[in-house]
């Protein structure tokens, strides 16, 4: 992530999941070539509504993630896991919120 994206990430802490979980979701959608376009037209949502999941703007459900994971192909741990990873990795001021994450984090396993 960029650095200055990344700050002002910090500042909507309301959000901040949906934000990285957007980057990771953007990240691997690219990375499989497929186009937003392509993706919405999977979920059945708007192309619109699939650009403000990937820049963080509109909160991602449980269920919108486990469907956007199916829709990637990857596993639904692989998302929530690049984007505490990614939180990890952020110049964030907020170290405390970001360890509270983190730590959560520790104490979830999939199975």
């Amino acid at each position: 992530m960029k650095k200055n994206k990344t700050n002002s990430q910090c500042d909507n802490q309301d959000n901040q999941f949906s934000i990285y979980c957007g980057a990771v979701i953007k990240k691997i959608r690219k990375e499989s070539g497929i186009t937003g376009t392509e993706l919405a037209k999977k979920l059945n949502i708007s192309q619109q509504q699939m650009s403000r999941y990937e820049r963080g703007i509109n909160k991602i459900s449980v269920d919108t993630l486990f469907n956007l994971s199916i829709a990637l192909n990857v596993p639904y741990e692989k998302v929530i896991k690049n984007a505490l990873l990614e939180m990890e990795k952020s110049n964030c001021d907020d170290e405390s919120m970001l360890k509270k994450l983190i730590m959560a984090s520790n104490t979830v396993h999939f199975y």
